[in-house]
């Protein structure tokens, strides 16, 4: 197996499409306006159109265009606000977490990743993800409570410290994190998680890889 493994991100793509679209509209609106002053306000909401194409092309360019790499002794998650890494060895678990509902399993869109040791991952993720991951995991945690497995009040964001089981506190933007990375784990098993929509790959092909890997360490 040849290393480092790149799992390319989705985010990234139709960039130029849209910079082109957007900037062609914006000049057509533009020569619009001067050729037909009459329709002003159409073209200038064709401009404001345009300028939104523009604007998520831009935000596309500035997505990571890998969402996971793989190397012989960790793997390394690349999220537009940051990233996280793990070691191999400090990985108990990797599945696609699951709910009972309606007297059947259902799996939710998310690889999760159960880790060994909370302390030796601490200084290997970057507290501006960590502060915007903890918004984006909502859905998770709104499908545990719909589900009646938390309440409104356990979801709520904790901003208290973080205690290690060694006594060291977490504070600040990372302690939140740390916080919902534990609720999580209670309810699906995984402190990690990986979204399906930021993979260009199936997931379970993901996963099984990523097990070969982690037994060879």
């Amino acid at each position: 197996m040849k290393f480092p493994i790149h799992i390319a991100s989705p985010a990234p793509n139709y960039k130029q499409f849209f910079m082109l679209a957007g900037g062609l509209i914006l000049v057509l609106a533009i020569v619009g306006q001067i050729v037909w002053p009459t329709l002003a306000l159409q073209f200038g909401l064709l401009c404001l159109g345009a300028v939104a194409l523009i604007s998520i092309g831009i935000a596309k360019y500035l997505e990571p265009a890998v969402s996971i790499k793989l190397t012989e002794n960790s793997i390394r998650y690349f999220h537009r606000y940051g990233q996280w890494k793990l070691d191999w060895r400090n990985i108990s678990r990797i599945h696609i977490p699951r709910f009972y509902h309606q007297l059947e399993h259902r799996e939710i869109s998310y690889i999760g990743i159960k880790v060994d040791d909370l302390e030796a991952f601490l200084d290997n993720v970057s507290p501006r993800f960590a502060s915007r991951i903890i918004h984006e995991h909502r859905d998770i945690l709104a499908l545990a409570i719909s589900q009646g497995d938390i309440n409104t009040a356990q979801a709520q964001i904790n901003l208290s410290p973080f205690k290690l089981p060694s006594g060291f506190e977490i504070k600040g933007s990372l302690a939140p994190f740390f916080h919902q990375m534990i609720l999580l784990e209670r309810l699906y098993g995984a402190h990690l998680f990986i979204p399906f929509s930021g993979l260009t790959m199936p997931p379970n092909d993901i996963i099984n890889q990523m097990n070969i890997i982690r037994k060879m360490r």
